[in-house]
């Protein structure tokens, strides 16, 4: 008896076969990925911590900072000399104490703006009709700017 001859047909995958190799491919890109961004990362770790280490190796005397000479400015002679003038931390004694008033006399839009805490409107404009309202027994502290 003669021997049939065998057909040559493709081996077919099983349904489970193809899908375990689509699974296989499906997780190599993500993988790669992966491996790729935790190289850039620990590359970046060690070139700053090289950019780190050779900057720490400069010597504080090895680090030059430009010096600068600054000429006195002419000053200016204080206007209205002859009134007296008190200082911020005189101030703040006396104003704490009770015993002075801070009078704003710019003008009501300067004011307005921003002021001292606890100061009060008294414009030029305002002087002749209400210094009644002043106290007597306390030291009235003016201020313009």
């Amino acid at each position: 008896m003669a021997k049939k001859p065998e057909s040559r047909r493709p081996i077919r995958k099983t349904g489970k076969q193809a899908s375990q190799k689509n699974n296989l491919a499906a997780y190599a890109i993500p993988i790669v990925v992966g491996v790729v961004l935790v190289a850039l990362v620990i590359g970046a770790v060690v070139l700053n911590e090289q950019r780190l280490s050779s900057a720490a190796a400069v010597a504080p005397e090895e680090i030059s900072v430009p010096v600068v000479t600054v000429e006195p400015q002419p000053t200016q002679p204080i206007p209205y000399p002859e009134v007296p003038r008190i200082t911020l931390k005189e101030t703040q004694s006396l104003l704490e104490k009770g015993q002075a008033v801070l009078i704003d006399v710019r003008g009501s839009e300067a004011y307005d703006q921003e002021h001292a805490t606890g100061a009060i409107l008294f414009t030029e404009n305002d002087i002749e009709t209400r210094s009644s309202e002043l106290p007597r027994d306390k030291q009235l502290i003016l201020y313009c700017t």
